[in-house]
């Protein structure tokens, strides 16, 4: 009898320690739960991969990519080839500049909902056919995943949102513009 109150009593701790973890992540925001982590695969190493962070600080009406990197200091710097800060709790337009040996680079925005939903943010870096993939897993409330090719930083103004520029040279909420026949 002793043994099933033991059970029971350790069961419903665990249960609780769980829930309290949960309800934190999601709700309560008692303490700053983001987690990021990098992994990188083939020659790519980790001391060359440089996250940043920032709310809001990109938009749409930049004429290239290249006005992502002259605007630094609107970023704070998350992972240095390991974890330097942690990401602040927003809501709304979460901006991520993702470099790679200062060569590669891209760029998105998370939207969160929410500022007390807490994430999981996942990074990983392969190469393949001589190009740097990111492959980006976030787990959350608003999660989001997708693998894009890195683009070279020299090649940055030909880009807007990591989108080819068309023939006439501006986009519209990342859809090409194109001349009407």
């Amino acid at each position: 009898m002793l043994i099933k109150k033991l059970i029971l009593i350790i069961l419903l701790l665990t249960l609780g320690v769980f829930g309290f973890l949960k309800l934190n992540n999601d709700f309560l925001l008692l303490w700053n739960a983001n987690e990021v982590s990098v992994t990188t695969h083939n020659e790519l190493t980790n001391d060359k991969v440089k996250i940043e962070f920032g709310i809001s600080v990109n938009t749409i009406n930049r004429s290239s990519d290249i006005d992502l990197f002259t605007n630094r200091n609107k970023y704070l710097l998350i992972y240095d080839g390991q974890n330097k800060n942690q990401i602040i709790n927003d809501y709304g337009e979460n901006d991520f500049l993702i470099t790679y040996d200062n060569t590669h680079y891209l760029s998105f925005r998370h939207f969160k909902l929410n500022r007390r939903h807490q994430h999981i943010y996942d990074f990983e870096l392969y190469k393949k056919d001589n190009n740097i993939f990111l492959k980006t897993n976030i787990k959350g409330e608003n999660e989001i995943k997708f693998e894009r090719k890195m683009l070279l930083i020299k090649n940055a103004t030909k880009y807007v949102g990591n989108t080819p520029i068309d023939s006439i040279g501006c986009m519209y909420n990342m859809i090409d513009l194109k001349k009407n026949k």
